[in-house]
């Protein structure tokens, strides 16, 4: 999994220097890329949690499966 230091895709350039909206445009960038890897993990949870035989909150719980505390 790649690091997300805040400097790490920014430019050392001053802001003055930063075209108009290429700053707005990587920022669009990096929350797109976040919120991929959030679907991703959302998706392992749910296999895993499919494989215990526990739901999340709010879905339909199987008759005979074991519901597991989930931590807050």
């Amino acid at each position: 999994m790649s690091s997300l230091s805040p400097s790490s895709s920014l430019s050392s350039s001053a802001p003055s220097e930063i075209a108009p909206g290429q700053l707005l445009d990587e920022l669009e960038q990096r929350q797109n890329d976040v919120l991929a890897q959030l679907d991703e993990l959302d998706a392992k949870l749910t296999e895993v949690l499919k494989g215990l035989g526990a739901t999340m909150d709010g879905e339909e719980k199987d008759s005979d499966a074991e519901e597991l505390p989930m931590a807050a």
